[in-house]
């Protein structure tokens, strides 16, 4: 009963995101040089999220370097998560050297997050990371993948601020399309 529960509620997530996308992509001209600022894309991380739908756009393009921010949702029959991040890559054409640093705010038991006695556990991913980046400079396929050295912060229930870390080794991969 719980994943159906659970796989009827993703959608109602995800729905939102997407139209927030749509509308973001189709609201903004595109550049007097053809160039694709908006991303869309899956994600699979070995730590944390394991899968998430991410949007990202570039608001810094130029010879040497662009810069892009990101926000997603993972979400799945207990969990919920919200990728945050901002990643730097190099040079133009297609291939690209990346380095970022993503956030992920992440709650087990979500449920449970505003009811008495609060049972949800809250955590922290920060993950910085370098990899490797193939996108058209004019939009289309786009895929990346980093490794990084994932932080886990892990509060206690009683206080936040006191926080058990870890240190996790972790592997991205994404796709998706870019226009």
């Amino acid at each position: 009963m719980k994943k159906t529960t659970a796989f009827l509620f993703y959608p109602f997530c995800v729905l939102p995101f997407v139209c927030f996308t749509a509308v973001t992509g189709s609201a903004q001209p595109a550049s007097s040089s053809g160039s694709a600022r908006n991303t869309v894309f899956a994600e699979y991380l070995s730590a944390g999220t394991s899968f998430s739908v991410n949007y990202e756009r570039v608001f810094r393009k130029g010879t040497s370097f662009s810069a892009a921010y990101r926000v997603g949702l993972s979400a799945a029959t207990t969990t919920i998560g919200l990728p945050v991040g901002i990643s730097f890559f190099n040079g133009q054409g297609n291939s690209h050297a990346e380095f970022g640093l993503l956030v992920i705010p992440f709650v087990e038991d979500y449920k449970y997050l505003f009811s008495a006695g609060n049972r949800s556990d809250k955590k922290i991913y920060i993950i910085p990371g370098a990899g490797y980046r193939y996108q058209k400079p004019e939009g289309g396929f786009f895929f990346k993948t980093i490794i990084a050295p994932v932080v886990l912060l892990d509060p206690r229930s009683d206080n936040f601020w006191k926080m058990d870390g870890k240190l996790l080794p972790g592997i991205s991969v994404g796709a998706g399309y870019g226009f």
